[in-house]
């Protein structure tokens, strides 16, 4: 099932979510054609249950596709329109059509991506959620920064629904974007690094340029990692995902992104600064992930807090009891 998916949604994002159809939508242009052809392809509804009208797949095998659009840094929020047509569903709550995107409260609005576009917010609060069109939508301009924009709705533009906290869900998407990003950017610098010449040789024959890669492939894989843990459903919240593990995830994730960055635009050298270079895309998506859904700090002291007040008395017995893998299914 997975290589299934993994190939179908690389292919559709190949042909509709090159990068200078990323650019175009990035630079405010239509996403009509590349969100037809996910709907087209049922990845919006992968997370609704058959008897709702989706596919009624899990969080870890809805990964690798969202872990495929992190690699072509697609800016459409394919992982939280699932998780929110899922809760939606789940709550009997009617599902709109179009991109939905996670929105996190700020000051009486919303914090959403400062580049992408969707067509409704679902915006957390104290009692559920409200569902919010973004046509109503009213940026405050003062408000935003480079890596979110802020965005108010008059008195009554939102329906309320019964929906559960979204916030952990949204982590856990972004885990999954940047770790494919990642696997991206290790790739791309793995091959400059080998056909980039300095000295009559490449560059990927120096020993300070190998040191430097090898690190960031253990960042890689980790996240990877990461992300799959993260997908483990034997949590209460959208799609069966666990807190504590998405916390864990976002954490090392976040962590990883800022050397793996830093890696890859030292290694392509000059050119690694210059906006044409495709590799802007993907670690600006890093850039974005880390912030967005809670960064480093918050998820270190979420999960300090969780262990203080748990019975574990050593971390290792906290990790081992919380966060390692899935246990075996049993055997006759």
């Amino acid at each position: 099932m997975d290589s299934l998916l993994v190939r179908s949604a690389e292919e559709l994002f190949s042909r509709h979510a090159d990068p200078t159809a990323v650019r175009a939508i990035r630079a405010g242009g239509s996403p009509e054609v590349l969100w037809g052809e996910l709907e087209r392809a049922g990845f919006p509804d992968a997370l609704v249950p058959e008897d709702a009208g989706g596919a009624g797949l899990r969080a870890a095998e809805v990964l690798p596709v969202l872990m495929a659009a992190g690699r072509f840094a697609v800016p459409l929020p394919l992982g939280e329109t699932m998780l929110a047509r899922a809760a939606l569903a789940a709550a009997g709550e009617e599902v709109p059509p179009g991109a939905i995107l996670l929105g996190e409260p700020l000051g009486g609005g919303a914090r959403v991506p400062a580049i992408g576009a969707a067509d409704w917010v679902l915006l957390p609060g104290d009692n559920g959620a409200l569902l919010l069109p973004m046509a109503k939508a009213a940026e405050d301009e003062g408000a935003g920064s480079p890596f979110g924009r802020v965005l108010r709705w008059p008195g009554g533009a939102g329906r309320r629904l019964a929906v559960p906290d979204l916030f952990p869900a949204g982590a856990w998407a972004e885990v999954a974007a940047m770790a494919g990003a990642m696997e991206r950017i290790l790739e791309s610098t793995v091959r400059h690094a080998g056909e980039r010449q300095q000295f009559g040789r490449p560059v990927a024959a120096f020993q300070a340029v190998q040191q430097q890669i090898s690190v960031m492939t253990e960042d890689v894989f980790a996240a990877r990692m990461a992300a799959q843990l993260a997908s483990v459903p034997d949590g209460d919240g959208v799609a069966g995902l666990n807190p504590l593990r998405v916390a864990a995830a976002k954490l090392r994730t976040g962590e990883a992104a800022v050397r793996v960055s830093a890696i890859a635009h030292a290694v392509h050298g000059a050119m690694g600064i210059t906006e044409e270079l495709d590799l802007h895309l993907l670690t600006e998506r890093l850039r974005t992930g880390r912030v967005r859904f809670g960064g480093e700090a918050h998820w270190g002291g979420w999960l300090g807090r969780r262990f203080l007040a748990g019975d574990e008395t050593e971390t290792l017995a906290f990790v081992r009891a919380h966060l390692g893998p899935s246990a075996p299914e049993a055997t006759a």
